[in-house]
C-alpha cells in the first residue's frame, strides 16, 4: 500500500498559518488591531481536514489506530506546555496572573474537554489549546466514519455529522461556546478538498494562483473593512482560508509550487511554534515591554520561532520519536 502523499505546500502553509497567529498576538500586547492575523487558525482547521482525508484515503485504518496516532502526535507536548504554565502559576502565581490552576479546570484542559475557565471563559490552561478541543472532536467523528468502508459513503456521513455539529449550537444558543458552532464546517471542507485532490480533478496553477491570490486579498479587505466575523467566523475567515489553501494544491498538484528556503522546516515546527508562542511573546512583553511596536513585534516574532524552533528539534521530536519507538 503506497504511503500518502506529503504535501510541501500544506507544510508551507502550515509555518504561514503558525506564524499569523504570533503576529496576531505580538500585536495584541502593543493594542494594534490586527484581528484577521487571527485567521491562521481558520487556515489550519482546513488543513487538518484535508490531510485527515489524505493519510486515510485509500488505506484500510482503523478507528482505534487513528485514534492512538492523533493522540501519539498532538497530546504529550500539549500536556507538557501546559504542566510548565501550571507549574509556572504555582512558583510564582504574580507572574502568572491570568492562569488560574484549579485542578478540574487542569483536568478538563489537558483531557482536551471544552468548559468554562475561572473566569467565566471558554479557554484550557494554555489559550491556544482551545482549537485542539475542536480538533479532538473532529478527530473523534472523524474516527467514526472510518467504521463505513465505502469512501463515498463516508465523504457523505462525515458531511452530515459535522454539518449537525455547525447547526446544533443555533438550535441550542447555550451550546454554540461549547464547540457546537459552524466552526466545524472549516474540517469539513478540507475534507472536500482532499476528496478532490484524491480524484485528481483539482483546478490547473494558473487558477490555484488566482484563488490564492483572492482568498489574501479577501483577507485584506476584511481586515481594511472592519468586519467583526462574530458568529459568521467559518464564512467571513473561513471562505477565504479554503481559497489560499486550495490555490496552494492546486498550484502544487499542477507542479508550480516553489521550495522556500526555510519554510519547510517552520512548517514541520509549526505545532511547537503555536503551543509556544504565547509563553515566549509574553514573556519577552514582560522583560522587552511591548509600548514600542516597531521595536517589540519584530523581536516578538524572532524569539517565538527561536523559541519554537528549540522546542521542536529539543523536545517534541525526540519526544515522538522515543514514544514511537517504546510503543512499537
Amino acid at each position: 500500500m503506497a504511503e500518502p502523499r506529503t504535501w510541501l505546500s500544506i507544510q508551507h502553509l502550515r509555518g504561514l498559518a503558525a506564524l499569523s497567529v504570533v503576529l496576531f498576538h505580538a500585536c495584541q500586547w502593543s493594542q494594534l488591531p490586527f484581528s484577521i492575523c487571527a485567521a491562521g487558525v481558520d487556515v489550519f482547521f482546513v488543513i487538518s481536514g484535508f490531510v485527515m482525508w489524505t493519510v486515510t484515503a485509500g488505506r484500510a485504518v482503523k478507528p482505534r489506530d487513528f485514534v492512538n496516532r492523533r493522540v501519539l502526535r498532538v497530546a504529550p507536548l500539549y500536556w507538557l506546555v501546559t504542566l510548565v504554565l501550571v507549574a509556572g502559576a504555582l512558583i510564582a502565581p504574580t507572574r502568572f496572573p491570568e492562569v488560574k490552576p484549579e485542578w478540574t479546570h487542569v483536568l478538563l484542559s489537558l483531557a482536551f474537554i471544552q468548559h468554562i475557565n475561572p473566569d467565566g471563559l471558554p479557554f484550557p490552561i494554555l489559550p491556544p489549546g482551545w482549537t485542539l478541543n475542536y480538533e479532538a472532536v473532529f478527530y473523534l467523528v472523524f474516527a467514526a466514519g472510518l467504521l463505513i468502508a465505502s469512501e463515498t459513503r463516508r465523504l457523505w456521513a462525515l458531511t452530515v455529522a459535522l454539518t449537525a455539529l455547525a447547526l446544533a449550537g443555533f438550535a441550542w444558543p447555550p451550546a454554540y461556546q461549547m464547540l457546537l458552532n459552524p466552526m466545524f464546517l472549516e474540517f469539513l471542507a478540507g475534507v472536500w478538498l482532499a476528496r478532490l485532490a484524491q480524484r485528481g480533478i483539482l483546478p490547473d496553477r494558473a487558477i490555484g494562483w488566482v484563488l490564492l491570490g483572492l482568498g489574501l486579498v479577501l483577507f485584506a479587505g476584511i481586515e481594511l473593512s472592519r468586519i467583526d466575523p462574530d458568529l459568521w467566523r467559518p464564512m467571513v475567515w473561513g471562505a477565504p482560508a479554503l481559497m489560499v489553501v486550495a490555490g496552494a494544491v492546486s498550484i502544487e498538484a499542477d507542479g508550480g509550487w516553489p521550495p522556500i528556503a526555510g519554510l519547510r522546516t517552520l512548517g514541520d515546527a509549526s505545532y511547537s511554534l503555536y503551543l509556544t508562542h504565547t509563553l515566549s511573546v509574553g514573556a519577552l512583553a514582560m522583560t522587552l515591554g511591548a509600548w514600542n511596536p516597531p521595536l517589540f513585534i519584530p523581536a516578538a516574532l524572532l524569539v517565538a520561532v527561536a523559541v519554537g524552533l528549540a522546542t521542536y528539534f529539543l523536545v517534541e521530536k525526540p519526544l515522538l520519536d522515543t514514544l514511537h519507538r517504546r510503543l512499537a
